[in-house]
């Protein structure tokens, strides 16, 4: 159990989901949008339905098993441990992806400020800067990194929020109704493509039960985190790109690095757009460092259940995995040189796209887990229902997607066979048999 030193309570855990999903995509989602068209729009009548099932699913499930690890330890549970390897190493390299791009989005912001780190080398620099300050940040301890995610979320999202409020009276229908399908996709294709993009938006959704170990109350306040988190997420993301979209004509807005700044200059003028663009990166900031707490959490959980290397399991005297902290830093400044994009709206979708399709097999594996807990008189028969749905929404998005980004998710799926039985003969040799059991 975690020590009352480390334990959030239901506002702080609340924060925690809100801030993970709205600072991972808010900020370069109109963009992302205006590259596919108004026409996107459309797509947020599928993803928001499919993010509350998949919120209402993490919640009864962190109810049902208030355990640490999310998706990994309910897949463990009810799969077996090859599942819960395969779950868990997906799930982290989608966030430490996911993690890469959110730093990526703060870059684009500060280029209001700093107009050099539009090169993308000394854009790369900003951006591994950024990583390990957030490392750092953890190193301290959760408490406060979710003391300022509470903090910047708060502060961000307002100021965030007030744009998409006072745009609306700046909105055009005729700027809107000109950039509703630039491009002349078929209709079906050019939502699809929103809808695998926007899922990005909702990563997160199962940030509460993951950190469920320093949760106070986990069987109660995970669940009511979870959809408190959703409902905020979806109220200020469908507000406010939709009217950015009828703000900014689409040439402008699918080459903008920083859309809600660029927004707030055309409502409030240039010092409103200074402001903005601060409480961007402000949200943005806190939303990393949350990000990287779930990662940090996860490979923990992971690492004392014996599925991934030892070293990640070791922590210092307050309960922090500061090793495992400084090892995932280094990797992400790896990957950080090796995926360098002319601009910054391309690093982000290229990033963010790997990230989605990765942490959709974590998503259906703790969906399939549902039927283990029904077997065992754990819940009722309907949330089997629940997890049909949020199967085949997952499998769907995997269906609309395509490109580089899909072959790279496969490659890496299809990896985690031969790394499972080289983690696990590791462990073997360090730590004796494998228990099966949580």
């Amino acid at each position: 159990m975690a020590s009352d030193a480390r334990q959030i309570g239901l506002f702080s855990a609340t924060m925690l989901v809100a801030g993970n999903m709205i600072g991972a995509g808010i900020f370069m989602m109109p963009t992302i949008m205006g590259s596919i068209g108004n026409i996107a729009t459309l797509g947020w009548l599928i993803t928001v339905p499919g993010a509350f099932l998949l919120g209402y699913l993490f919640a009864r499930l962190g109810k049902i098993r208030p355990v640490a690890g999310g998706p990994y330890a309910y897949a463990r549970e009810g799969l077996g441990d090859f599942a819960g390897f395969q779950c868990n190493l997906l799930y982290w390299f989608s966030n430490v992806i996911a993690n890469i791009a959110i730093a990526t989005s703060i870059t684009g912001y500060l280029t209001v400020f700093l107009p050099f780190l539009k090169d993308p080398y000394w854009g790369a620099c900003s951006t591994i800067t950024l990583i390990w300050l957030a490392a750092g940040l953890n190193m301290i301890g959760p408490r406060v990194v979710t003391k300022m995610e509470t903090i910047t979320t708060i502060l961000g999202i307002g100021p965030i929020a007030l744009v998409g409020v006072c745009g609306w009276f700046f909105f055009d229908p005729e700027i809107f109704v000109a950039g509703w399908n630039p491009a002349g996709l078929n209709e079906v294709h050019a939502v699809s493509s929103a809808v695998s993009i926007m899922f990005w938006a909702f990563m997160g959704v199962e940030s509460a039960s993951v950190a469920a170990a320093v949760v106070e109350n986990p069987s109660r306040n995970v669940a009511r985190a979870t959809l408190f988190g959703v409902s905020i997420a979806a109220l200020v993301y469908v507000v406010t790109t939709t009217a950015i979209m009828g703000l900014m004509p689409n040439d402008e807005l699918r080459h903008s690095t920083a859309p809600f700044a660029d927004a707030a200059m055309r409502v409030f003028g240039p010092s409103g757009a200074i402001i903005i663009t601060i409480c961007a990166i402000m949200k943005a900031s806190g939303c990393l460092g949350g990000w990287t707490l779930i990662n940090a959490e996860t490979a923990l959980a992971t690492a004392r259940d014996g599925l991934f290397p030892a070293l990640f399991s070791k922590t210092d005297s307050r309960g922090v995995p500061v090793r495992g902290l400084a090892i995932v830093a280094i990797g992400m400044t790896a990957i950080v040189l090796l995926t360098l994009s002319p601009t910054v709206g391309e690093a982000f979708m290229t990033l963010a796209d790997i990230s989605v399709l990765l942490v959709l097999t974590p998503y259906i594996f703790a969906a399939v887990s549902v039927a283990y807990y029904t077997q065992r008189g754990l819940t009722g028969r309907s949330l089997i229902w629940v997890a049909l749905m949020v199967i085949a929404y997952c499998l769907a998005v995997i269906i609309v997607s395509a490109g580089t980004a899909v072959a790279i998710s496969m490659a890496l799926g299809l990896a985690t066979a031969p790394l499972f039985r080289v983690f696990l003969a590791f462990t073997d040799r360090e730590n004796g048999k494998v228990d099966a059991k949580l």
